[in-house]
């Protein structure tokens, strides 16, 4: 534990060297943002274009496209996020990446909606023009970083107007060429060479960070035209790509913008190689005579997801990200033992660490909270850390007992200390899985006596491995156990979360789930403290109200989008919910309708 704590005291102190780009987080004045992008071979653009439409902490005064064949996408993306004012702009590029709309077509062929105009100047002067027109701005690049250098060398004086460049390029902590870097090294080297305060992020921040297959499903939940395009895009590129992963790399550059905390940076000098080789468009680390950036090393992967698809998919509220997340985690074993206890043998105790004991043979009884658990040979019992037991056996017991803290990294430099596993129940039954327990808990025992060999590693990997396993096998018991109303309940309320913009019935919803509508009202109430269409209602107010905060849409389409043919009804609904009209909502968070709109949707 001394140890443990030193190291700790070192990650805190080690901490203080470093910053979080938190400057502008929870500012109120919105931050005017220059894109460039280039909507080509990669899926991850589009949700970065997506993410600055609709972020009210951005104001997207242009975005310039690398590519021609980037163009039309671009401006669909835009208009199906009603940024219909949002001109975009064409570089002198030619198409570098292969096969560059390929998985686009599909879905931007079919698209109906409005887009954003098209700037007949080229990226350049459309650059230097926002910049002259609206001061300081902030430069966000995802592509390649040839039209901002092509800025800086055709118009020298628009260096003074870009206050930061935020771009997502580069792989220094392997030393590796990076392809929106290698693309284009000279441009990377142009840009470094001036005096704009730059912030990286790099291929390896975002190797971590990927959308799952319910994150598809909530693209689909809205029926919102943006998140719809994107919906349809992520199926164009899941039918045509290799791999079905949708690693999100680019709109962490936006993200970080929006919500600079997400992301750990470090003040660090760096060079780049543009000389013909292997090592062409590496960036790496150059202490004495690089360039000074803002070094991004680490992301919270979780939050950053669950951020980005709360906006894109213009959900009510974002996924609950976990308050322990394992990914994360940190231990440390303290013992690791197998014993035999006599008949009558009893304990009353509370361990400082957490306790795994594994019951070989016998049977015992364990008392945690007031509540009493009978465990017999095959099960598996914990007891959470500073937790007082009382454990006793009346005809004796053969256990391995293991003792373990556990930490989760909340930060690169801080660890936080973990009381309770989450989902980790007191007693488990393992049943025919029991071995399998058994062996990675011998395997423990075994290894423990060793820490100053490679064993301490193989224990630590056992007990996670032996954590997880539990975990799974307790999370698949409890949805064995739940009745089939529960089950029926919970699809009646996925139903619901699924099509709540539309005119649902009892009627409809009980029949999906196989249920009698009295039944299943009763039940759902009984479950979540809510009646059915309540529930349905509540989620369409708080989609209003965050469709009303982003303020890409006026009432009257809101009203629409989720699923009231009438605005005064909608209006109505809304102040039932909110005790307040939708004008008078907004003018409570400061806000004003959109031009050209009356009060409460009219035009």
């Amino acid at each position: 534990m001394v140890e443990i704590a030193c190291g700790l005291t070192c990650l805190a102190k080690k901490a203080g060297e470093y910053y979080q780009l938190g400057k502008r987080e929870g500012a109120t004045v919105p931050i005017k943002v220059l894109m460039d992008t280039n909507l080509a071979d990669n899926i991850d653009e589009a949700f970065a274009l997506a993410l600055a439409a609709c972020s009210p902490e951005i104001e997207l005064v242009g975005v310039t496209v690398l590519e021609p064949e980037a163009e039309l996408l671009t401006r669909q993306v835009l208009g199906a996020y009603g940024k219909t004012s949002v001109p975009v702009s064409v570089g002198y590029q030619q198409a570098v990446t292969q096969n560059v709309s390929w998985y686009r077509h599909q879905a931007s062929d079919s698209y109906e909606g409005p887009i954003s105009p098209l700037d007949p100047t080229k990226a350049p002067q459309f650059m230097a023009s926002k910049l002259e027109q609206h001061g300081k701005v902030t430069l966000v690049a995802t592509a390649p970083l040839t039209n901002i250098a092509a800025l800086l060398r055709e118009y020298p004086q628009a260096e003074r107007g870009i206050e930061h460049l935020i771009f997502m390029g580069g792989w220094s902590s392997q030393a590796l060429p990076e392809w929106n870097i290698k693309a284009d090294p000279e441009a990377a080297e142009t840009i470094f060479r001036t005096d704009i305060p730059i912030t990286a992020v790099g291929y390896e921040v975002t190797l971590g960070c990927a959308l799952q297959r319910h994150h598809f499903a909530q693209l689909k939940s809205t029926g919102a035209r943006g998140p719809r395009l994107l919906s349809n895009l992520c199926d164009s590129w899941l039918r045509g790509a290799r791999s079905p992963d949708l690693l999100m790399h680019d709109p962490l550059t936006v993200a970080l913008a929006c919500q600079p905390s997400l992301v750990y940076s470090s003040p660090t000098r760096v060079g780049i190689t543009t000389a013909p080789g292997p090592s062409r468009g590496t960036i790496y680390l150059e202490p004495h005579l690089g360039k000074e950036i803002d070094l991004c090393y680490s992301v919270d992967a979780i939050a950053y997801i669950d951020f980005l698809l709360s906006r894109v998919a213009l959900l009510p509220t974002g996924n609950a990200t976990a308050s322990v997340n394992p990914s994360r985690w940190c231990t440390e074993v303290w013992g690791a033992y197998e014993t035999t206890y006599y008949p009558g043998w009893s304990l009353t105790n509370q361990n400082s660490h957490h306790s795994l004991v594994l019951l070989l043979s016998g049977s015992c009884s364990v008392n945690i909270r007031g509540q009493e658990y009978l465990a017999e040979a095959g099960s598996t019992i914990y007891v959470p850390a500073d937790e007082f037991y009382t454990v006793s056996t009346p005809k004796g017991m053969s256990v391995m007992w293991l003792l373990f803290d556990a930490y989760e990294r909340k930060a690169p430099l801080t660890l936080t200390e973990i009381k309770c596993i989450p989902g980790l129940p007191v007693l488990t039954t393992t049943g025919p899985k029991s071995n399998l327990f058994s062996l990675l808990a011998k395997n423990m025992v075994e290894l423990w006596p060793y820490p100053w060999r490679e064993g301490s590693l193989l224990c630590k990997a056992n007990l996670l491995e032996l954590l997880s396993r539990l975990i799974s096998l307790a999370r698949e018991q409890e949805i064995q156990t739940q009745s089939e109303i529960q089950i029926a309940v919970l699809n009646g309320k996925w139903y619901i979360e699924a099509n709540f913009q539309k005119a649902l019935t009892l009627d409809e919803i009980s029949h999906h789930v196989g249920l009698s509508k009295y039944h299943f009202a009763r039940s759902f109430k009984d479950e979540y403290g809510i009646a059915p269409l309540q529930y349905q209602l509540h989620l369409r107010m708080q989609q209003a109200k965050k469709l009303l905060e982003l303020r890409h849409l006026n009432i009257t389409e809101i009203s629409s989008l989720i699923g009231y043919s009438s605005v005064n009804a909608f209006s109505r609904a809304f102040r039932r919910e909110f005790g307040a009209s939708p004008t008078e909502y907004l003018a409570s968070k400061g806000l004003t309708l959109l031009e050209g709109q009356n009060r409460d949707g009219a035009s």
